[in-house]
């Protein structure tokens, strides 16, 4: 299996999401908003496209993350 290669926003999304997941998406919404100001749409937007990648599952609105830190790329913005 390829090694997920993540961009700086979405590696802080997912170090919301291993300290509180697994979690409803909703209340991650939430924390995105206080931690990182971002909108609703832009995070479920971040875990839809997270999970394409393989990176994250959401089943029935709730987010678990499928690959540990230390597993990801983590790539800075060009």
């Amino acid at each position: 299996m390829e090694i997920p290669k993540i961009h700086e926003g979405e590696y802080r999304f997912c170090l919301i999401l291993w300290e509180h997941g697994p979690i409803a998406a909703a209340q991650l919404a939430r924390l995105c908003q206080e931690q990182l100001g971002w909108k609703r749409t832009t995070t479920y937007t971040v875990i839809k496209r997270l999970g394409e990648r393989g990176v994250l599952k959401n089943e029935d609105g709730m987010v678990t993350a499928l690959v540990s830190k230390l597993s990801l790329i983590h790539i800075s913005e060009p």
